[in-house]
């Protein structure tokens, strides 16, 4: 099976999802970023992605924080705004009011662990910034956080491939169900808004 398209673009997509899922709020409509990078590291554990793994692991770290930035910029631009915006495609402000509660009981916390919890972990950047965190404070609580938790994950798709190297026949159709779990998702929400919109 041709898995050239995985060797060579599937890095790039995953690190561009990875990005967008803080950066650009698209982690309250697309699941699965433990979903994204516990691939990555199967995909590098058989050799499909002809990538060493800390090189892996450090390309999706960089694009972590890099979206947690610009999330925080966002954040900084828009302010208060949020919390008045009416629930959107991409925003429903019940889970801004989930993440801003448990931000205000532990803010050092939900940026080190909050990383591992989705809704929480897409807010994260705008809170921080919603709350007038330095920047310089922000990075360095975000940027271990973000090692951590990718590390976690993709590791753990890595030893999987190790142990198991046959998973490497079917590896294509791992990574095209998880592109088509994405997609699906997308479709259901916007099926959902359309209905309610009607109704």
């Amino acid at each position: 099976m041709n898995t050239a398209w995985l060797e060579w673009g599937g890095a790039t997509l995953i690190a561009a999802l990875v990005f967008v899922e803080t950066g650009f709020l698209l982690g309250l409509i697309v699941p699965g970023g433990e979903t994204l990078l516990f691939t990555a590291g199967l995909l590098c554990g058989v050799n499909t992605l002809q990538l060493p793994v800390v090189l892996l692991i450090g390309l999706l770290i960089l694009a972590a924080i890099a979206g947690d930035m610009t999330g925080f910029w966002i954040g900084r631009k828009i302010g208060d705004r949020l919390r008045h915006q009416p629930d959107t495609f991409l925003f429903k402000r019940r889970y801004l009011e989930q993440s801003e509660n448990f931000y205000r009981k532990h803010p050092q916390w939900a940026l080190l662990a909050g990383r591992f919890l989705p809704i929480i972990r897409t807010f994260n950047p705008l809170l921080a910034a919603s709350s007038g965190m330095p920047w310089p404070r922000f990075l360095f609580f975000t940027a271990t956080g973000c090692v951590a938790y990718i590390s976690v994950m993709v590791m753990a798709g890595y030893w999987l491939g190790k142990l198991y190297p046959g998973l490497g026949q079917y590896i294509e159709y791992i990574f095209i169900g998880v592109v088509t779990l994405v997609i699906g998702t997308l479709a259901a929400k916007a099926w959902q808004n359309s209905r309610r919109s009607a109704g």
